[in-house]
């Protein structure tokens, strides 16, 4: 039997963190999940610390294979409660016809707005005014950068600074920052 603080090391908290992190990224997850989400993937690395055996394999092996299995396990949760909600609650077409005070039948779908968004994902949205205003601030920020700065942003936006220095990222990201300031952005 393995003794729970040689399970719980800094590899495992580690993976534990990042998976969190995966996971409140998905649908049907939100970033007020994360801490949710850490505390059962520890409760259930230490409810199956018993079974680790070193002779099948290492300790991180064994470690990663009961996180990954927890992680699953959540996503089948959550794929569950999606298909049948636990409150009982019907699901119901979109294009069902709804009765809205004053106004003739609508579809449901119409009556979706912003706000429910952000109730279901936990973040803040912003009008579509504002939301189409970023954008023609954000391409008018694009272009007027060189093409070599357009390029690290780009690079950056994407996730990859893969043949960048730090040095040279870090210059650009100074002019690129003012680029975007200069169309609007970092001013509040």
């Amino acid at each position: 039997m393995q003794a729970p603080n040689e399970v719980c090391n800094e590899y495992a908290s580690t993976l534990i963190r990042v998976k969190a992190r995966q996971l409140i990224r998905r649908p049907g997850f939100s970033r007020s999940d994360e801490g949710d989400i850490v505390q059962k993937l520890n409760l259930h690395l230490l409810r199956q610390a018993q079974h680790f055996d070193p002779t099948r394999s290492s300790l991180n092996t064994f470690i990663a294979r009961v996180v990954d299995s927890a992680v699953a396990m959540l996503l089948r949760d959550r794929g569950r409660l999606k298909r049948a909600p636990a409150d009982g609650t019907e699901i119901q077409s979109l294009e069902v016809m709804v009765e809205v005070r004053g106004e003739p039948p609508t579809p449901l779908w119409a009556t979706i707005s912003l706000a429910d968004l952000d109730r279901r994902t936990g973040g803040l949205s912003q009008p579509n005014t504002a939301i189409f205003e970023n954008a023609e601030a954000f391409a008018a920020a694009m272009e007027s950068m060189s093409p070599e700065h357009r390029d690290i942003c780009c690079r950056i936006l994407g996730g990859s600074r893969a043949g960048l220095s730090r040095r040279k990222v870090r210059a650009a990201m100074v002019v690129i920052r003012q680029h975007f300031e200069r169309a609007g952005f970092g001013q509040e």
